[in-house]
């Protein structure tokens, strides 16, 4: 299934905002600098919070779920969040009745046996 492209998202020098993110979601700075902050990842205490920035054309993907500080830097600056790609799953594969039958018939001969 595709997903429309989001729009842009505007925020204004200084403002500061919290946006929960799904691992995969990506996060695309179209202008200015953002600052990106998170607190310890998905829950593990162990591992220190990120802090970050992007420049204009930048992008960064979340590697789990975690919620996440987003604050404009030196100008306004534009961004734009896209959900993670929807995993198709493969195909199983063709079931071969041949193998079903004889695995069934060995069964069944091992049970009269």
């Amino acid at each position: 299934m595709q997903h429309p492209a989001p729009a842009l998202a505007p925020l204004a020098r200084g403002q500061t905002l919290t946006r929960a993110f799904a691992a995969g979601d990506e996060l695309f700075c179209a202008s200015g600098t953002l600052q990106l902050n998170t607190s310890a990842l998905a829950g593990i205490e162990a591992l220190p919070g990120l802090q970050l920035r992007l420049q204009a054309g930048q992008s960064w993907r979340a590697p789990a779920a975690l919620r996440l500080q987003i604050t404009a830097l030196e100008s306004q600056a534009r961004w734009r969040c896209s959900p993670a790609a929807d995993v198709v799953p493969a195909p199983a594969p063709a079931s071969d009745w041949r193998a079903r039958a004889a695995a069934w018939l060995g069964s069944w001969r091992a049970l009269r046996a």
